[in-house]
């Protein structure tokens, strides 16, 4: 698979039930660790290796970012690995997952997120995945978000979505781990 195809494994905007629009999406990205325990540290180490490729067995990554007049954020990375290194990265970001409850981030804008674990599940999707939930705070404001991270094959699926209905999360990730499947484009 070429670059161009790889794309296409990427969400698109018909694929959202909301009115969303494309946006660059380093615009969106880059957070720096500020505290927590080692899991929170892995947790941004790992998903800023995902977004850049930066993994030395990442041969092919792709992302995409859709928001809303309403907040709503959909951000979707998708990325192809080479020699196992696929689950092992799913698994280390499970782990990671799993043994946090609590880490604090700074965005490339400055702001510091206080973020809290609320739900942690596994979802049936590809060849294994799983749904986390997190709560965080900013001053007095509080976001709710929900990731789905799914492997099939060598390609690692990564659906970070800021909607409040769970079942639409599931269905994009669904739309998206059915895409590594079926690389047309049809879901």
């Amino acid at each position: 698979m070429d670059d161009a195809a790889f794309q296409q494994l990427l969400l698109r905007e018909e694929d959202l039930e909301e009115s969303f629009y494309g946006e660059e999406p380093s615009a969106a990205y880059d957070p720096v660790f500020v505290s927590g325990d080692e899991s929170g540290r892995a947790i941004v180490d790992l998903t800023n290796m995902l977004t850049h490729g930066g993994h030395p067995d990442t041969v092919h990554h792709a992302s995409a970012l859709f928001t809303n007049v309403v907040g709503s954020v959909v951000f979707h990375h998708v990325a192809q690995f080479r020699d196992g290194a696929c689950r092992q990265i799913y698994q280390e970001l499970h782990d990671a997952v799993h043994a946090c409850t609590h880490y604090r981030m700074e965005l490339n804008d400055g702001v510091r997120l206080d973020i809290s674990r609320v739900d942690l599940r596994p979802v049936d999707l590809g060849d294994g995945g799983f749904l986390v939930r997190w709560v965080s705070t900013v001053d007095h404001f509080v976001i709710d978000t929900a990731w789905v991270i799914a492997a099939k094959d060598d390609v690692l699926t990564f659906v970070n979505t800021r909607i409040p209905d769970e079942s639409e999360i599931l269905r994009l990730a669904r739309v998206a781990v059915d895409r590594v499947t079926e690389p047309t484009g049809a879901s």
